[in-house]
């Protein structure tokens, strides 16, 4: 399953609002970006028991290695050059 918690707004659109509407839409979106997750996350662990009910064997990855990897694959690419410094150690913050 994927997390379809996409929120698109032009830029015009945003800055035609004023402070404490941009503040609302926001929270809307944050709110309604949690309640996505939670029933994806809900629905996963449905189809994963699914599975297992199927005679599956459903595998948890190892995040933490897949992260590593994909740091390392990233950090060696064209793509790294072209992001702002600092950007990276943003990223990797967020958990």
């Amino acid at each position: 399953l994927a997390d379809m918690n996409f929120l698109a707004l032009s830029k015009k659109a945003w800055d035609g609002m004023t402070t404490a509407q941009q503040d609302q839409l926001q929270k809307a979106a944050n709110d309604a970006m949690m309640v996505i997750s939670i029933n994806v996350e809900s629905q996963e662990a449905l189809l994963a028991d699914f599975f297992r009910n199927e005679g599956l064997q459903v595998y948890t990855p190892n995040v933490d290695a897949f992260r590593k990897r994909a740091q390392e694959m990233y950090l060696a690419s064209d793509f790294s050059k072209e992001w702002p410094k600092g950007v990276v150690e943003r990223v990797n913050a967020i958990r």
